[in-house]
């Protein structure tokens, strides 16, 4: 009897360990630009806030909780084993993100994360130093990088600079600033990074994250992210378009397509 105690007891064990290796969540990241209703604006990089909420409401029923990009990079995988996650990512710092994103996170106790251009804090059309505290601070949206000069910079040139031995300390203090502009206006850390235009290389996303500690990143390439804590390559994105409807949105986070 002992003997067979002791063998389902050591099964038991192997069993937990072979869950915890594999162990891996369904991230679906979608990104948004501007989100107004305004509908002259629609378009590719714009959509109405009603959809926004559908997404949300969707995403929801169907089983999805939203996370922040670094609560993702932080999270212990058997807490989120088997999870559907929805990472909501907004790029460029529109001040619509809190006259209509904000309110329809609110309204649905949904979490995003916002990757800011530092330089265009202040500017007409963007947010301001007051609105971005009050939302980093307000539990439900993380702040994150977007670069500053490194975004003014076309995506044509950015592949030369990228891999010009001689810029690469400058794109990393780019970075830098960026990061110590968002913590000064925040007062909170900043982690994680989507990369302008999703390009990027791997030489300077691991420079941000082993020197200056990001924890997480994103590029603009399409696909389904099967999560298993390792963040030392960018996430996929999904970018939504106004002419898309939820369900095809869903859809094709499910790698339905």
């Amino acid at each position: 009897m002992k003997k067979i105690i002791a063998l389902m007891a050591f099964c038991i064990i192997m069993a937990a360990g072979a869950v915890s290796a594999s162990a891996a969540a369904n991230v679906a990241a979608l990104m948004y630009h501007s989100v107004t209703t305004d509908s002259t604006r629609w378009g590719d990089y714009t959509v109405s806030p009603e959809q926004l909420d559908a997404d949300i409401q969707y995403f929801q029923s169907c089983g999805y909780i939203t996370m922040t990009a670094t609560e993702l990079a932080t999270a212990n995988m058997a807490d989120i084993d088997g999870r559907k996650i929805l990472l909501l990512t907004f790029d460029d710092g529109y001040a619509n993100f809190y006259t209509d994103i904000f309110p329809v996170l609110k309204k649905n106790n949904a979490k995003a994360t916002m990757y800011l251009i530092g330089s265009y804090i202040n500017r007409y059309g963007y947010l301001n130093e007051d609105e971005t505290y009050e939302m980093a601070h307000s539990g439900l949206v993380e702040i994150g990088n977007h670069t500053d000069s490194i975004h003014h910079t076309p995506v044509d040139l950015l592949h030369g600079i990228y891999n010009d031995p001689t810029a690469f300390h400058d794109v990393i203090e780019d970075v830098r600033r960026n990061g110590e502009l968002l913590k000064e206006i925040t007062g909170i850390e900043i982690t994680s990074i989507s990369w302008p235009y999703g390009y990027y290389t791997d030489a300077l996303d691991s420079a941000v994250k082993n020197q200056l500690g990001y924890k997480i990143s994103f590029s603009t390439n399409y696909g389904v992210n099967k999560f298993n804590g390792d963040t030392s390559a960018p996430l996929n994105r999904m970018n939504r378009e106004y002419s898309a409807d939820t369900q095809w949105v869903f859809d094709r986070a499910n790698g339905r397509f």
